[in-house]
């Protein structure tokens, strides 16, 4: 089992009451069928099946799974989004929000790669990653640079989540923007629209987000 499954697998309760509002790009969502890859609580597929939307839950954590099992009683599936178990051309969308983050170093091709795989042609997936430069992570810059100094990325970091005291650090690779669009052009997408999503910044991009079609 992989770290990020862990965690999230530890913080499943707790996360589904504190994550219970859909992101606001399931209103892009315009087809199906639809993938929830990182579908985490449940939220965004919720939302779409009660809009009439066939829909599919995958997410590395079992923990999550069923969780979002309460608010969404269709399919779900474990999987890591590096290595989908679905055939070719299985969806004309996929949701991919705030998860491809949590991959790293070369499996965050590969699943992108994967994501393109299993859309129909000229379907369409929705992807977001949280972005490098915003305020809540500039104090965290020196330790980042420390850890880029000693050979890793500084584009890493560990978030924590609090839960009983305890407290579980959850990887994150940070994007800007120019990275996120050249590994979706490497991934094999060519038609990209970008914009970023802020919900307490004025000024800094929160999230980077990007419509692509295979």
């Amino acid at each position: 089992m992989s770290e990020i499954a862990r965690i999230y697998d530890e913080i499943a309760d707790s996360y589904f009451h504190f994550r219970s509002r859909p992101w606001p790009e399931v209103e892009l969502v315009d087809s199906g069928p639809v993938l929830d890859l990182g579908c985490g609580s449940g939220r965004n597929a919720s939302y779409l099946m009660k809009r009439g939307f066939e829909i599919i839950c995958a997410d590395i954590s079992l923990g999550m799974l069923n969780a979002a099992s309460r608010i969404f009683s269709g399919e779900r599936v474990q999987c890591d989004a590096a290595f989908l178990p679905f055939r070719d051309g299985s969806f004309s969308t996929v949701l991919y929000i705030a998860t491809l983050h949590h991959l790293e170093d070369d499996l965050r091709l590969r699943s992108l790669m994967e994501v393109r795989r299993v859309l129909k042609d000229g379907g369409k997936a929705i992807i977001s990653v949280w972005a490098l430069f915003q305020p809540r992570f500039f104090r965290k810059f020196p330790e980042m640079f420390l850890n880029f100094i000693r050979g890793g990325d500084f584009h890493d970091v560990y978030v924590p989540w609090r839960k009983g005291g305890r407290v579980f650090m959850r990887y994150y690779h940070l994007f800007t923007r120019s990275e996120f669009l050249s590994l979706l052009r490497k991934a094999g997408f060519s038609e990209i629209k970008y914009h970023k999503r802020s919900f307490r910044s004025r000024f800094f991009a929160e999230n980077h987000v990007a419509v692509v079609r295979k």
